[in-house]
């Protein structure tokens, strides 16, 4: 009588178990080292309206649409592109993130505080690099 050899799960299943143990070992790895920066983007994106108000009014802007032009739209992707920081225990945010004109593009900088669970503007301004460097504020510093 011959005997039937069953195989184990592994040497059923290496075909699709060992590329998908190393991707979860990667994206682990990945999360570990930039966990922190990758849930405080997503923080400030879970507050889409901190980004877009800001926008808005610096899109109204008489100086942004004269530099600029009329700006696009705001995507996830381009707060990726920029800076997200952190202070005074998760209550204090500055972001800077690229805007896009119709003419050319240029940076969005905010400051914003937590007060009573809401984020309130300690400053907005919009950075141009090209022709020169300028900075047009749009609230804060002198608008109190």
């Amino acid at each position: 009588m011959e005997r039937l050899r069953h195989k184990n799960w592994f040497s059923q299943n290496r075909k699709w178990a060992f590329p998908v143990a190393t991707i979860v070992l990667f994206i682990t790895i990945f999360f570990y080292f930039t966990g922190d920066a990758t849930f405080r983007y997503g923080a400030v994106h879970l507050q889409p309206g901190l980004i877009e108000e800001a926008r808005n009014m610096a899109s109204k802007n008489e100086m942004v649409i004269e530099k600029l032009g009329t700006l696009r739209n705001y995507n996830f992707l381009r707060l990726i592109e920029g800076e997200v920081r952190y202070s005074d225990d998760d209550n204090t945010v500055h972001i800077s993130v690229n805007l896009l004109g119709s003419k050319k593009k240029g940076k969005l900088d905010i400051l914003a505080h937590k007060k009573q669970g809401s984020w309130e503007y300690q400053n907005i301004a919009v950075r141009i690099k090209k022709p020169k460097k300028e900075t047009i504020e749009i609230f804060g510093k002198g608008d109190d």
